[in-house]
């Protein structure tokens, strides 16, 4: 996470495997401005490295009423629309105006632009969790995606938040 004035980047990388064995490898990035409202992605960019296979890069445009996809199609944009690693520093936002919505049994909707489509992906509360971290025990808030907007070949999110380090994700587990 980094802010410029009114502008951000968000970075994720996904590895799976050993340093010297790579299996899969990931980089998405988001690029953007703060809004009253929260994140406005304007660029998101994904490389996806597999085994013995070569690069794929896609990469969204995001304009003011749609977001251009990876095969150069335009998707209309709902209002809030999010990218794959945006969506992240977009929840935390969320939370820490709303405190409210971490209530167990709470959905949260989220419209999010991945390469291929824009859908809303709804995000359940589950409850607190003790996650445990280099830094020591940390009580995170466990959100989980709900089935219904994920297209085979999307990778889905499991997150957990702190209130206690602004909401910000001290887990991820990543799906395919």
């Amino acid at each position: 996470w980094i802010r410029a004035g009114p502008g951000y980047q968000v970075h994720l990388d996904t590895v799976v495997g050993l340093p010297i064995a790579t299996m899969f490898s990931r980089r998405m990035s988001s690029d953007g401005e703060l809004t009253p409202q929260g994140l406005r992605p304007l660029f998101y960019d994904e490389e996806t490295k597999v085994a013995f296979r070569d690069a794929r890069r896609a990469t969204l445009h995001f304009e003011a009423d749609a977001v251009r996809l990876t095969s150069g199609q335009r998707a209309a944009a709902p209002a809030a629309v999010q990218d794959s690693v945006s969506q992240f520093v977009q929840l935390a936002y969320l939370f820490a105006i709303r405190p409210g919505l971490l209530e167990p049994g709470t959905s949260i909707e989220v419209p999010l632009a991945l390469p291929r489509h824009v859908s809303t992906w709804t995000y359940r509360v589950e409850g607190i969790d003790t996650v445990y971290t280099d830094f020591g025990a940390i009580d995170a808030v466990h959100l989980r995606p709900q089935p219904g907007a994920a297209r085979p070949g999307d990778l889905m999110a499991e997150l957990w938040v702190a209130p206690r380090l602004r909401y910000l994700p001290v887990r991820l587990r990543i799906r395919q």
